[in-house]
């Protein structure tokens, strides 16, 4: 009950569960799957909005960077958000040979 009332009065913390599955859902409209959600940060929090962001790893060894803000839109929590996709590290280019 007081999880219910609380999400009525309160902005969701950067690294709460509900901000875990908001992130999951908004990363899968991207078809980014990251393997942990974690580090979640919390740039700034206060009454009216609160301000975090993310470097999350991928499967593929690249990793995508979110900055999302919970904010209120009236009475609702809402959610406004930036991601940054960054490509796995290139493997080392392998030296060719000199010709003659």
């Amino acid at each position: 009950l007081y999880q219910g009332l609380r999400s009525h009065f309160f902005l969701p913390e950067c690294d709460s569960e509900s901000a875990r599955h908001t992130l999951a859902d908004v990363l899968k409209q991207y078809r980014l799957e990251p393997t942990s959600f974690a580090p979640l940060k919390t740039v700034s929090s206060g009454k009216e909005e609160v301000v975090c962001n993310a470097v999350l790893p991928l499967p593929d060894g690249g990793t995508v960077g979110i900055d999302y803000t919970f904010y209120w839109q009236g009475s609702t929590a809402s959610m406004r958000y930036s991601v940054t996709p960054h490509a796995s590290p290139a493997a080392p280019a392998t030296p060719t040979p000199p010709t003659r």
